[in-house]
């Protein structure tokens, strides 16, 4: 099985659904994670170049700690996916059609972040078209995805519609989002993602940790 896993920034994914896609590496698929922007804009008063160049650098080195293949990236504007448009639709479309995984994870479009739930919305419409006869640009052979799993990352969400019990690799977890260290030397990233997990953990009976998803089904 190919999952893909789509964040906004270089270690969105690893907060939200980090642990679950070291479960899915450990279990034999292929994982595929792609960041919308290199989170050029997440140092303030550095140059956005050299930023960019190192933020790529630690989301490199958090995907193999997962398990994942070498990360993709988009290169959209960071902080401004909001007016991306078509552009951002299209290019998860394309990612949908070349990877063709069964399961999409992505930021749920509550969440406060403006960069995060504009990438929701643009994944949800990109998912939609992929798995179309139509939207030739989007590559020849169409594509359905058969679930799509929503993360949180600043925002909780406010009815979950399933959890997953990643007690087992949450220090992997914890291991990957430290990789970022550009994010993790301003707020304890590690701490505060798996101390949602452990709360989460109430959702699933004999964890201790655990993360929690909303569902977005696939309309064709």
């Amino acid at each position: 099985m190919h999952v893909l896993a789509l964040g906004a920034h270089p270690d969105d994914p690893e907060i939200g659904c980090g642990g679950s896609l070291a479960l899915h590496a450990a279990a034999g698929d292929r994982v595929t994670v792609l960041y919308a922007t290199a989170g050029e804009a997440g140092a303030l008063g550095a140059p956005e170049d050299e930023t960019a160049a190192r933020r790529r650098a630690e989301a490199a080195e958090a995907c193999a700690v997962l398990g994942a293949e070498p990360p993709v990236f988009l290169d959209f504007p960071d902080g401004r996916l909001a007016y991306a448009g078509y552009p951002l639709v299209a290019a998860i479309g394309r990612a949908v059609r070349e990877v063709r995984p069964a399961i999409v994870y992505v930021h749920h479009g509550g969440d406060a972040h403006p960069d995060h739930a504009a990438l929701a919305a643009a994944a949800i419409d990109a998912v939609r078209r992929a798995g179309t006869p139509h939207f030739p640009d989007l590559g020849e052979t169409p594509h359905q995805v058969g679930e799509i799993r929503l993360y949180e990352v600043w925002t909780p969400l406010a009815e979950p519609a399933t959890a997953l019990d990643i007690t087992g690799v949450a220090e992997r977890k914890g291991e990957a989002v430290r990789c970022h260290a550009s994010q993790c030397g301003v707020h304890a990233y590690d701490e505060i993602a798996l101390g949602l997990n452990r709360y989460r953990s109430l959702l699933v009976p004999g964890s201790r940790y655990a993360e929690a998803f909303g569902a977005a089904r696939p309309r064709w």
